[in-house]
């Protein structure tokens, strides 16, 4: 052997610490971008926002680079089903392209990717809405259902059963883990770049997941608290400080998209009588079935409240003044169409007297619009009452 070639032994060596430090800087940066997901999960109290952190930590150059990520939470009505809570990611190639140069030339760090998607909560893209649709059988061949049944990671192994959604060859699915029970299945694949995903990558994608099951467990116990504060506990609705909340949110929101904004207020006619005759438990009965009435009969942008005593007032988006006479009209009809029972053979009518009003001129905030509402409402308890006035 020529004196001056390298021993085998030590070009191993070398080989081998080359590879050592590769490793130990993707763990570093691993270890990073764990803190950052860990970070902002503490920041979000509700279950979209920290949905939406843990997702992003996955995806984009600045997270685990993976190019699709979705979260499917066991269905809590039938948990022989897990039911797709959110996804981050393109839909296409061509949305994959534009959405990479886009952060390429942002170059956001995670937060700022987070803080922007958060501000998207609202208008799902492609993927997501597709997610959010699907139900997979925990009992199918689909690795999201294989990582829940074993309760382990899966990667690119199993078969689609949903449609053509995954992209098995480097799919990578592992459960999310509450503190108690199994919450779900975070997946995520390289469906547009067909990298496959390396040991370090399965690691802390497992490690991000279980991060995810304890922050969705307090996420979940968060909503319920707070869904308890705002919620009137006799009809199930939001009560007059959750209206207040809610009113001064869309007016805002409506003005800066300059969408229409309506509002309804029903009063129920003659609903002392029903407590001087019938009795104060009656009274409530008749109170808790309006709600669930309206509830049920609430159609898309409609969001009734319990106003205080026998009113309820209903948030209109994107309706105007010219739809408010037709919606307040299929209003009164809900109550009035049906009559109401309060025990085994005996039966009472329900009206009410509905007033409305919309944004505009002159209607500068929440509180105006309430007023104008409750002034033709009381217009039309005066008119006769069962009937519709519009402001």
């Amino acid at each position: 052997m020529d004196e001056d070639e390298p021993e085998p032994e030590v070009d191993g060596v070398a080989a081998r610490l080359a590879e050592l430090e590769q490793e130990n800087a993707a763990l570093g940066r691993a270890i990073s971008l764990l803190h950052q997901v860990a970070r902002l999960v503490r920041e979000s109290l509700e279950l979209a926002p920290t949905c939406y952190a843990l997702l992003t930590g996955v995806t984009a150059g600045v997270g685990l680079g993976l190019n699709r990520a979705m979260l499917f939470l066991v269905d809590d009505a039938d948990r022989r089903f897990l039911r797709g809570e959110a996804a981050v990611g393109p839909m296409d190639g061509a949305e994959a392209h534009q959405i990479w140069e886009a952060i390429e030339a942002a170059a956001p760090d995670l937060q700022a990717l987070n803080e922007a998607g958060l501000k998207q909560l609202g208008s799902p893209g492609p993927l997501d809405r597709w997610v959010r649709t699907t139900r997979v059988d925990v009992e199918g061949p689909s690795p999201v259902a294989l990582a829940l049944r074993r309760a382990t990671t899966v990667r690119a192994e199993g078969t689609d059963d949903l449609g053509g959604l995954l992209h098995l060859p480097t799919a990578i699915a592992t459960p999310v883990r509450g503190r108690e029970v199994l919450r779900g299945v975070l997946y995520a694949d390289n469906r547009f770049s067909g990298r496959p995903v390396d040991a370090v990558t399965e690691l802390v994608f497992s490690l991000v997941a279980d991060h995810g099951g304890r922050a969705i467990d307090a996420a979940r116990q968060y909503e319920q608290v707070a869904l308890r504060a705002r919620t009137d506990a006799l009809t199930g609705l939001g009560h007059h400080g959750a209206l207040m909340e809610a009113l001064g949110a869309a007016v805002a929101a409506a003005r800066e998209s300059g969408t229409a904004l309506g509002l309804a207020m029903l009063d129920l006619d003659d609903f002392k009588r029903v407590n001087d005759t019938l009795g104060h438990l009656v009274g409530d009965a008749l109170l808790a079935e309006v709600a669930g009435r309206l509830r049920a009969h609430a159609r898309g942008g409609e969001t009734p409240f319990r106003y205080g005593g026998e009113e309820f007032v209903i948030l209109l988006r994107e309706v105007g003044a010219a739809g408010l006479p037709a919606v307040g009209e299929r209003l009164r009809r809900v109550l009035a169409d049906r009559p109401f029972h309060p025990s085994s053979g005996t039966s009472r009518a329900i009206t009410c007297s509905v007033g409305l009003a919309a944004l505009g001129p002159g209607v500068a905030d929440g509180s105006r619009l309430l007023d104008l509402a409750d002034r033709a409402m009381l217009r039309a308890k005066a008119a006769g009452k069962n009937r519709v006035e519009v402001a």
